[in-house]
């Protein structure tokens, strides 16, 4: 997960991807998914993740770096 994430970082701190993609690059569901971006945050390596009301659009801060910054 952390590799698919890495892949889908944009210049600023604040980076989007697709829920569906990000599990077909890792081989799970859209809940593992999920699950994994929390353990990601409970682990530090993200300061915080959420899903679009559509839930498609997935959006994250990596940890140590503020979403206004």
């Amino acid at each position: 997960m952390a590799l698919a994430l890495a892949a889908h970082l944009s210049p600023g701190p604040a980076h989007t991807a697709d829920m569906e993609e990000l599990g077909r690059l890792c081989g799970h569901t859209p809940h593992q998914t999920a699950e994994l971006l929390d353990r990601l945050v409970t682990t530090g390596k993200l300061a915080f993740w959420r899903q679009g009301e559509d839930l498609g659009e997935v959006t994250w801060t990596l940890a140590g770096q503020a979403p206004g910054a």
